[in-house]
């Protein structure tokens, strides 16, 4: 028998649910309501939301307890939190977590379409489902950045057929303003397919945001001020509140619901890019939902935003988002709606996770050979490869300076002096080194400039994590600590290090395509937070300095960017020059 068949016969009570949810408070997103009533399950999915008389395999007493829908990320890169879809499924499936809509640009960016290929092999192995969003911007600025790979207009076109796949990826807006064939073609392909196309829209305001929504862009989750979420929510777009590692916008931006009265329809939840151990600290989408019930939003507001609003947004809201009739029977339930702690969550009419603790099996996939060989550099660095001539007593530069809890940066200039022909940092006003060496084709490129907010009075901390390239970055006091610190990278295949007076402190191997560990979420979340102590005992006061670390050489995020070619003027998108003449 069919699914759909057993489905609409156990609604008729003509076959036994498999699961009956009894007596619980149901949370329906769709008018807003709390109603006492059952649930009733079968082959994954639910049956009917009504009294049940009928027969069922199996009861569940539900009193006491709100039962929501399965909660969805609506934007994330899976392979951002240093983790394998599986292993990451393992600590936020226990959150509620039930659906994630993924760009897998990071490996795409590395590995092309045979790394999201595996990555999906990884995350089938999992109840969590896993909705493609086609990464396209591979690479992200063709020109100013070596990247792994290429993904074209053919590959797109391919993809989009997928069944798994929700809509287009983060598109940058220099690819569409102005208008760019390649670009506009991957946009057509995914409407032609009743697709969603996601936003990237950082610092756009006026015409050039007008510009861009015109192109048929859906959503933006870079939104860090109510002002320019206002703006794009007038324009007919949707809004992801972001609320990740590194970059933390829910407080600001819910005001445009619980002050400035705006439809809540009109907005829903993302992370991003958030580290395990914030996940296992914090939570994850199920945060969202505390923080902004925290911060004035009405609870059942709160879970509309984590649920049905992003599924109507992907067009899948007749598959999740809800507890209705035919969706998926992903549930959570909780004790207490406003303190929202998921005690039991229910995937495919399942029980997977109760009080935190997983209680599937998973099924592990096998990486393959390639994937973990793909840190190829010309050779191994020098710390004269960090230097930076001039023939001045004083060089003005350029200086990437950080802003705390935002991916954005600005540019400022500093005066350095110059010793022995050098060009030197200056500690004392936190004027460091930062660089940026390629690790896909062996071209030996190394790119330095200067960056202003780690605070580092000592040592480097460097990454194989470098949006979106993916080349190595690494950010220090001294050239001998950074060269030491991106060697030990090329050494075991990528990952994240704390180098102090020549030593290696701490280190993560990221040896899958130099993004995501091997090891469970509780080795690699003990190894991340001993990693933060090491950065903060070199001086760093950042909540989240590698995250941090990790965006700096973005070059589609203003003001400036840092790829293996050099400094990106990123509203100009050219590479422009550290030193001030």
């Amino acid at each position: 028998m069919s699914a759909i068949k057993r489905v609409i016969r156990t609604a008729l009570k003509e076959l036994p649910a498999e699961l009956v949810l009894k007596n619980c408070n149901l949370v329906n997103v769709y008018t807003g309501e709390i109603t006492r009533t059952d649930v009733s399950i079968a082959a994954g999915r639910v049956a009917s939301i009504e009294k049940y008389s009928g027969p069922a395999q199996k009861f569940f007493d539900c009193s006491g307890y709100y039962a929501v829908p399965g909660l969805l990320d609506g934007h994330v890169h899976l392979d951002s939190t240093l983790l394998t879809p599986t292993q990451l499924s393992k600590i936020i499936l226990p959150c509620g977590t039930t659906t994630v809509f993924i760009d897998p640009m990071e490996i795409a960016n590395v590995l092309g379409l045979r790394g999201i290929n595996s990555l999906l092999k990884d995350a089938w192995g999992s109840p969590l489902k896993t909705y493609v969003q086609i990464s396209s911007r591979v690479p992200t600025a063709p020109g100013l950045e070596t990247t792994g790979a290429v993904l074209g207009v053919r590959e797109v076109v391919r993809m989009v057929k997928w069944s798994t796949v929700a809509s287009l990826g983060e598109l940058d807006p220099s690819k569409v303003i102005p208008p760019q064939d390649e670009y506009l073609l991957k946009v057509m392909a995914t409407k032609r397919s009743w697709k969603v196309r996601v936003g990237h829209a950082a610092g756009l305001s006026g015409a050039e945001l007008n510009a861009y929504a015109s192109a048929g862009i859906g959503d933006d989750h870079e939104c860090v001020t109510a002002e320019e979420a206002l703006e794009r929510v007038r324009l007919g777009m949707k809004v992801m509140i972001r609320e990740g590692s590194s970059e933390r916008n829910l407080e600001e931006l819910i005001k445009l619901i619980t002050v400035k009265g705006q439809d809540p329809r009109n907005f829903f939840f993302c992370t991003d890019d958030k580290h395990p151990n914030d996940i296992v600290r914090e939570g994850h989408i199920d945060y969202n939902v505390r923080k902004a019930i925290s911060l004035g939003l009405d609870p059942v507001r709160a879970v509309q935003l984590a649920t049905i609003n992003c599924a109507e947004h992907f067009r899948l809201d007749d598959e999740v988002g809800s507890i209705a009739p035919g969706r998926f029977a992903d549930i959570v339930l909780v004790r207490d709606l406003r303190e929202f702690k998921p005690e039991i969550v229910i995937a495919n009419g399942q029980v997977v996770a109760r009080k935190g603790k997983l209680l599937v099996r998973l099924r592990e996939y096998r990486w393959p050979g390639w994937s973990t060989n793909t840190v190829k550099m010309k050779r191994s660095v020098e710390p004269a490869d960090f230097e930076i001539t001039s023939d001045r007593e004083v060089q003005a530069v350029r200086v990437i300076q950080i802003i705390e809890g935002q991916i954005i940066n600005k540019e400022i200039r500093a005066e350095l002096k110059v010793i022995d022909g050098k060009v030197v940092v200056d500690i004392a006003n936190d004027i460091l080194k930062i660089a940026c060496v390629e690790r896909h084709k062996r071209t030996g490129n190394v790119a330095v400039a200067f960056v202003k907010g780690f605070e580092l009075k000592e040592g480097a901390i460097a990454s194989s994590v470098a949006h979106d390239h993916h080349n190595i970055v690494v950010v220090g006091a001294n050239e001998a600590d950074m060269a030491k610190a991106v060697n030990e990278i090329k050494r075991t295949q990528g990952g994240l290090v704390a180098v102090g007076r020549g030593k290696v402190l701490e280190k993560l191997e990221l040896p899958i395509a130099g993004l995501m560990s091997k090891r469970s979420p509780d080795v690699v979340t003990r190894k991340l937070e001993k990693l933060n102590q090491a950065a903060r005992d070199l001086g760093c006061k950042l909540n989240a300095p590698f995250m941090t670390l990790s965006f700096i050489s973005l070059p589609t995020v203003p003001e400036l960017g840092l790829t293996d070619k050099g400094l990106v003027d990123v509203r100009h998108r050219r590479i422009i020059p550290v030193k001030i003449d």
